[in-house]
């Protein structure tokens, strides 16, 4: 779990802010022509699952204080609903390291909140091919897979939660444009990578949030092995990305090998990465590369914009550009002391015209490296 103790104080202020505010949601609107029950478990229905089973579109299913077994599953047809705890650290749906996920969701416009998820060899919650989706206020640690995973799946609202000890990514949004999905005022530490959004972009903003020690920060990314390549069009806003592979971290995903960076663009097109700080990064704070695929083809980052970013104490340089990277990826007013190329911002600064391709050679070689065929 976070460890407030560990933070830097920077990283401290805001996610003290953050979880300050983690007290139960207040009701989501209602679908238009719906109405409202509340089904408690286990006063109306004994379990989750036969909660699920009563519900229709609209209700709310609110759980008593409890441990709850995993592997529950919200079916297509039963779309609308929120799954609420009556207290997020007393509502706890235990993996017992057996099973797969927490809970997993195909039906639209479902809400989790309140409630806290661990110890399953999988993910916590996942959203599969949904239009509408939500996660406020949870908290989930120690994963095989990813805490919070929606993939397939647009007009999600990510907010207040927090993942610890995911061994693949805390939060991940996936293989969707337009995603029209914001994450806000959330946590992701001691985890493989604290953001991984493999082909997402198109209304997808993650702001005003807090990455600690995890082994990659924020890292979205292209590979032909999933639906939808090249990521782009994302925004990385006023976060705070902190110590990233400063301490070893679980990792299950093929690129949690790329360990040590802040916030990398790897191979993504039209990325905004903007007032965020980025500070002590084991090997570059911001760094822009290229994707190797398994025909030995390349997705190279292109015409991204890295703006008035605050990037310090990283191990190798502070803002990297490998020479992979094609045209167009621009820099400007970003308080740095290193660069690779050492020139990189004045070479590439935005609003001079266009910017040439290429960039560092050692870069390349540390990071435009095959991986593993995903499983």
């Amino acid at each position: 779990m976070l460890s407030a103790a560990g933070l830097r104080p920077a990283a401290l202020l805001l996610a003290s802010a953050l979880l300050a505010g983690s007290c139960a949601p207040s009701d989501p609107d209602v679908p238009s022509g719906a109405t409202r029950s509340v089904i408690h478990v286990p006063a109306d229905a004994p379990t989750p699952r036969a909660a699920i089973q009563m519900s229709k579109p609209g209700d709310l299913i609110l759980l008593a204080v409890d441990t709850y077994p995993g592997g529950l599953t919200v079916p297509k047809d039963h779309p609308d609903i929120t799954i609420r705890g009556e207290d997020r650290n007393g509502v706890v749906f235990d993996g017992g390291d057996q099973g797969s996920d927490g809970i997993t969701i195909a039906a639209d416009g479902v809400a989790i909140e309140n409630l806290t998820l661990h110890a399953f060899p999988g993910n916590g919650v996942v959203w599969h091919g949904v239009d509408g989706f939500a996660a406020r206020y949870l908290t989930v640690w120690n994963v095989g897979g990813y805490g919070l995973y929606a993939f397939g799946s647009r007009n999600g609202q990510v907010e207040r939660s927090l993942v610890s000890g995911a061994a693949d990514a805390a939060f991940y949004i996936g293989e969707c444009h337009p995603c029209d999905t914001f994450l806000r005022f959330n946590t992701a530490t001691l985890s493989g990578i604290g953001y991984s959004g493999t082909n997402a972009g198109g209304g997808l903003i993650f702001h005003d949030s807090v990455f600690d020690r995890n082994g990659t920060g924020i890292l979205p990314n292209s590979f032909d092995d999933e639906a939808n390549p090249p990521q782009r069009d994302a925004v990385f806003s006023n976060n705070v990305v902190s110590d990233s592979g400063a301490v070893p971290t679980p990792a299950s995903d093929p690129i949690d090998g790329l360990i040590g960076i802040g916030i990398g663009i790897a191979g993504g097109h039209h990325d905004t990465v903007v007032g965020n700080e980025v500070i002590g990064s084991d090997r570059y704070g911001i760094a822009l590369f290229s994707t190797v695929q398994h025909d030995g083809d390349l997705w190279r980052p292109e015409k991204n914009r890295i703006a008035e970013n605050s990037v310090a104490e990283s191990g190798i340089a502070d803002l990297a550009q490998a020479a992979g990277a094609a045209a167009g990826n621009c820099f400007r007013n970003n308080a740095a002391t290193t660069a690779l190329p050492v020139d990189l911002e004045e070479t590439h600064r935005c609003g001079a015209g266009p910017t040439p391709a290429g960039g560092d050679e050692r870069v390349s070689n540390d990071l435009e490296i095959p991986t593993p065929e995903r499983t």
